[in-house]
């Protein structure tokens, strides 16, 4: 019998809202596999912006004002003037004929006199719609998130690290600061509260909040859910942990996983393992070969270079094609050779790739049979290609990501479709994503996978249509505070504190313990009198929605004694923690 689409939308991504049902009528499986196909702009702030027209004052604005705007303003019309659809060239601030055009056909469109000049009527609408849809800066954020200056912080600090180059810059001021305030302490010309507030809150707690919050705005929120639950693998899969790397790295990383959540495998193997965080993650930017320009160096001053092969080892081991594949100690040496020279943030003469070739151990290096002669900024590129083409590794893949969406112990059959995908499609994830959807439909039973913290925890908040904490406090993950990542730390499974390379388990016999169950029901009987009263927030009636009506889980849920019993019995429930 097939899985019904309420089951489907909880094993593929983060389930329903009490108020938007999953229709059994709908292709729900093409609407899956079609949001695979293209990544959306990540851009949750937006999903919890709201609108204020009281924010809004234009009565000093003269009538004819659309010229006397700054740059910025035009900018933010035209980008409204291109989500409406009526403007496709660049967005430069400049409101020449074109924009002037796209005006025109808009005021058409809202049977106004097309002038190609705004009233103030017209332009308080795009103010409005830049509340919820504009710019960090333009969206009017929820009174929660607020109290940023405290650590000198202000809302555009609420971007996202798309840039892997402003991410390493924020990395080398966190490390500036740092020296600063330590020095000022040791003067004894400020307290130590002082250097935690503008150095560890302000470059390190803040944006491991920030970082968390954002994705999982985008998952309860979002309209990519199902890609989003592809994303929270691969993050899994190349996990890094930020007690080894600071800063806003973690941040810049899991959205350099999800730029390839279209792409193919070898790209994202590649991006994965130069980027600065996984190389602090596994100290590889320490790493120097033993006969490279800045070993001699070292030599001559009486000190000793040699390399570290923790990400040569996962690289092999963890990320492609596992020691079933037969590698020895000397193939883990050599991709350690190739490893040499990279995450050299600090050093002006590194490339985009942060490689210097300063450290990089020179000569010819053999993995698995194959010497790899490139010059050395290119050796990485050509192992990573022929590590993601093996069988083993498609295999692997397989193996991994049918055990985090099918089962445990997931079929042999349904194993080898996902991996026949893999090595027929040389990596393509969109189809190897889609041969997952398959396989969950083809090998899965309802109640097989039991829910991680994190995603039991997101498919909470999206059925009670969201409530997810957003204050900031200047806590760090492990301090039981109400910011959302010190929750997901309580829970024990915070995705940038994974204890080892190989990620978070997928097992339930990990997660299935009385602690980490007494955890959920007190997380449960936390908000249930706060949050989800004050929400309006119905468990019968998403417990008939869940269960189905009139069945035993459902009367379960109906009889609690009191509103906070009855949402521990639905969220608590066994038929929710499993899949």
């Amino acid at each position: 019998m097939r899985l019904s689409n309420t089951t489907l939308a909880r094993k593929l991504g983060y389930g329903f809202s009490i108020y938007e049902a999953v229709s059994e009528d709908e292709d729900f499986i093409g609407h899956a596999k079609a949001q695979l196909e293209k990544l959306p702009d990540f851009h949750p702030w937006k999903f919890i912006a709201t609108i204020d027209p009281s924010k809004i004052e234009l009565s000093n604005l003269p009538n004819e004002f659309q010229n006397d705007l700054n740059k910025e303003k035009k900018k933010g019309i035209q980008k409204y003037l291109n989500a409406k659809g009526f403007y496709s060239l660049a967005i430069d601030g400049d409101l020449g004929k074109g924009s002037r055009k796209a005006i025109s056909d808009w005021q058409v469109s809202i049977n106004a006199p097309n002038t190609g000049q705004l009233d103030k009527k017209q332009y308080r609408e795009i103010l409005l719609y830049q509340q919820s849809h504009g710019s960090i800066e333009e969206l009017n954020i929820p009174h929660e998130i607020s109290g940023l200056s405290y650590w000198n912080l202000n809302k555009s600090d609420l971007r996202y690290p798309d840039e892997v180059e402003v991410s390493v810059k924020h990395r080398l001021e966190l490390n500036d600061e740092r020296e600063r305030l330590k020095t000022l302490y040791a003067n004894g010309e400020i307290p130590d509260s002082e250097v935690q507030r503008l150095w560890w809150q302000r470059y390190n707690s803040f944006p491991w909040w920030r970082d968390t919050l954002t994705r999982a705005i985008d998952n309860v929120h979002g309209q990519s859910p199902i890609l989003n639950r592809f994303w929270h693998f691969w993050i899994n899969f190349f996990t890094v942990n930020t007690e080894a790397c600071e800063g806003e790295l973690f941040g810049n990383y899991y959205l350099t996983i999800r730029r390839h959540m279209t792409g193919k495998f070898e790209d994202l193997l590649y991006d994965a393992v130069w980027h600065p965080a996984m190389q602090e993650f596994l100290q590889n930017n320490q790493s120097k070969g033993p006969n490279s320009k800045i070993a001699k160096w070292m030599k001559r001053n009486g000190r000793l270079a040699s390399i570290n092969e923790n990400l040569a080892r996962e690289l092999l081991e963890l990320f492609t094609v596992t020691p079933a594949s037969g590698y020895t100690q000397d193939d883990v040496n050599n991709v350690a050779y190739i490893l040499t020279g990279y995450g050299q943030i600090d050093e002006s003469g590194a490339d985009q790739t942060y490689f210097w070739a300063e450290t990089n151990e020179p000569g010819n290096h053999t993995v698995r049979g194959k010497t790899y002669k490139q010059s050395p900024s290119q050796k990485l590129r050509a192992l990573c290609k022929d590590l993601a083409s093996d069988p083993q590794t498609g295999f692997h893949i397989a193996k991994k990501i049918a055990q985090h969406f099918i089962a445990d112990a997931p079929p042999r059959e349904a194993i080898e479709l996902i991996s026949e995908a893999y090595n027929e499609s040389d990596g393509n994830l969109i189809i190897v994503h889609q041969a997952v959807i398959d396989a969950v439909i083809k090998f899965s039973r309802k109640g097989d996978k039991f829910l991680q913290p994190e995603i039991w925890l997101f498919q909470v908040h999206k059925a009670i249509g969201g409530e997810l904490p957003l204050k900031f406090v200047g806590d760090t993950d492990d301090q039981n505070g109400p910011q959302l990542n010190s929750i997901l730390g309580e829970l024990g499974h915070l995705n940038c504190r994974s204890p080892q390379p190989n990620g978070w388990s997928d097992m339930a016999i990990d997660w299935l313990t009385p602690e980490m169950m007494d955890r959920r029901l007190r997380y449960i009987g936390q908000i249930a009198n706060r949050q989800l009263r004050e929400s309006g927030f119905d468990p019968e009636k998403y417990a008939k929605m869940l269960f189905g009506a009139g069945s035993d889980s459902a009367q379960f849920v109906a009889s609690a004694p009191t509103y906070s019993n009855a949402c521990i019995r639905l969220f608590c429930h066994p038929k929710f923690m499993r899949t």
